[in-house]
Order: C-alpha cells, then sequence, then structure tokens
C-alpha cells in the first residue's frame, strides 16, 4: 500500500537534481541553444553592420530589464554559456563578466534589473539576441506553469503537474517547468519505461500479450508506466500491473496513465479502482488535451499527476530587453 503518494511522485518525477550546467549530458542542451546558436548567426563573416561602424573595443556595461512580470529562467545557461564554459567553444567573442541581480525561480517585476553583463561592446551585440531569446523563453515556460500549478492547486493540493516530452528546447524546457514549481517527469528514452498506445498497438492493443512479451531491462530504471485510452481496459490492467509488481518484474509502484479520458469519467475509474483494491498499488497520472483552460477540473479528480503536452507549446516569449551604457 501507498502511504505518502505526493511524496513518491515527487521522487519519481522530479529529475531537476540533473538540469544544470554541472551535468554533462544537460551542458550539449546548452550548447545546442547557445554555442551553436552563435556559430549560425555569425557565419564567417561575423556581426557585419557593428564592425562596419564600431571600429576601436570599448568596455560597456549591458543591463537585462524585464518589460513584464514573469519567474526567471536561464541565467545558469547564460552564465555557463558567456561565463563558465572553455573558451575554445566560443572563439568569436572575449570573455563576459556577469553580475546576476535575480536567480532562477526568482519572481520579477516590471522594470527590475534582471543581469549586468561587462565587457567589449561587440561582443555584447554579437550575443546579445542569444541571451534575450533563451532567457524570455525559459521564463515564459517557467511563469506558465506556475500559473497553472496555482490554478490545479486550488482543486487538489497533492497534484503534480509536469510537461511531456513535446518540448521545443528539450531539457530546457524540462528545467524551466521545474523552475515554475513543476515536475520534469523523464528526461530521455532511457530514463524510465513508458508503453504508449503505438506499443499497444503492436500487440493488438492487448496488454496482456504485450506484458507477456516483456524482458525486464538488465539495468535500473526510474519507474514503469503504462498509457491506457481505452477506459474497459483500466480494471485488467491494473491487475496485471499489481502481479507484475508482486512478482517483483517492474518496480513498484507502477503508474498508469489515463490518456485522453474526460475528468467524470476519470472519477469513475478511481472510484472503481479502490473497490477493487487496486488503487493503493497504483499511481495514476491524466494526460492529453489537458490546458489552462480545463486544469482544474483534471485537477479534481484526485489524480496524482497531470501531464501537459502545453506547458512547453506554443510558448509567447517573455518581454525582456537589453540595454547598453558606455
Amino acid at each position: 500500500m501507498i502511504k505518502d503518494r505526493a511524496q513518491i511522485v515527487q521522487e519519481l518525477y522530479n529529475q531537476s537534481n540533473q538540469l544544470n550546467s554541472k551535468n554533462s549530458l544537460y551542458k550539449q542542451w546548452i550548447f545546442r541553444y547557445t554555442f551553436l546558436e552563435l556559430e549560425k548567426d555569425l557565419q564567417e563573416n561575423g556581426d557585419i553592420t557593428t564592425d562596419s561602424i564600431i571600429h576601436e573595443p570599448k568596455k560597456v556595461t549591458a543591463r537585462i530589464y524585464a518589460n513584464e512580470g514573469g519567474i526567471l529562467a536561464g541565467g545558469d545557461e547564460i552564465n555557463y554559456f558567456l561565463m563558465e564554459s572553455d573558451s575554445a567553444f566560443k572563439p568569436q567573442i572575449k570573455n563576459l563578466e556577469i553580475t546576476q541581480r535575480l536567480r532562477d525561480g526568482d519572481f520579477f517585476a516590471k522594470d527590475d534589473m534582471i543581469m549586468e553583463i561587462v565587457g567589449d561592446i561587440k561582443d555584447i551585440l554579437k550575443v546579445e539576441r542569444i541571451v534575450l531569446n533563451l532567457i524570455s523563453h525559459m521564463s515564459s515556460i517557467a511563469t506558465k506553469t506556475s500559473r497553472i500549478i496555482e490554478i490545479a492547486n486550488k482543486a487538489n493540493p497533492n497534484v503534480c503537474i509536469v510537461p511531456t516530452r513535446k518540448t521545443t528546447w528539450g531539457l530546457l524546457d524540462k528545467r524551466a517547468t521545474f523552475l515554475g514549481g513543476g515536475g520534469t517527469h523523464r528526461l530521455n528514452l532511457s530514463d524510465a519505461i513508458l508503453i504508449k498506445d503505438n506499443h499497444l498497438a503492436f500487440f493488438e492493443n492487448s496488454p496482456v500479450k504485450l506484458f507477456e512479451n516483456f524482458i525486464p531491462p538488465k539495468k535500473p530504471y526510474k519507474f514503469f508506466e503504462i498509457e491506457i485510452d481505452d477506459p474497459d481496459q483500466v480494471i485488467e490492467t491494473a491487475k496485471l500491473l499489481v502481479k507484475l509488481q508482486t512478482a517483483k518484474k517492474i518496480p513498484s509502484p507502477a503508474i498508469m496513465m489515463f490518456d485522453n479520458i474526460v475528468p467524470l469519467k476519470i472519477e469513475q475509474l478511481l472510484r472503481k479502482l479502490r473497490e477493487e483494491a487496486l488503487y493503493d498499488n497504483l499511481i495514476f497520472e491524466a494526460s492529453g488535451g489537458i490546458n489552462e483552460n480545463n486544469i482544474e477540473r483534471y485537477a479534481k479528480t484526485g489524480i496524482d499527476i497531470i501531464s501537459m503536452g502545453s506547458l512547453t507549446q506554443k510558448i509567447e516569449p517573455i518581454d525582456i530587453s537589453l540595454e547598453i551604457g558606455m
């Protein structure tokens, strides 16, 4: 029997300790959206506009300001990009010094200064758009996540809100969601087993046939989850999961995802699972078509986890600007 569902969910669905510039895998994602972006932006000829009008080195201070309120994300990534990384990754710019006025996860208001960057004006102009794009994108996700969690928690204080893998900027989006108060879900395909509809389709949509072919991985993994979109399969699948847990073929507790199942039906299914003495052995997630407008209704069902592709899709960037002082 699961004693503390919320704590277990946090342990399974929060891998934020891997989402920082000290982690080698995460560094690759930072590299993709900073160093590679810089390389693509400068091409072979560099910033021809600036080079044509500024001919002497000039040390300046650039200040990044918020033009609207939100939650900061992207500071760690920019600090690594401009200060901590190997200079060989950015041969076309010199070292820049950063003073962070706010930390990732902090709230900011309109006109707040987020950070200062000191260096040669030509170098700052080269990285200006990359810096602003990254901070505005990640901060927008963090801010949106926080807003949605606030709505959901009014209906269910224990529900965990997490992103799916429908991300634009991969693990950067996952970190931004965490900074907004959400979980992370799995970070890649090797993290956890998540059986989805196309896996089931290969076995004629039969969980029984699929589990008959299941061979546990040799290496440990984070969790075991199966996606069910047919309400008629829920009880049968729950019994199979409990049986596999008892036989120690899968980790306990296993997770069942209700995919594209409406809130009223989820409430009925959870009630039925309790009646069948299956509820206390499993964790339950809702996903599919969930957004800011219907999140409260899903939270009220008593579900443990709500995963949302909309957390990281169709993102309206937070409005920030960079101003250079001589």
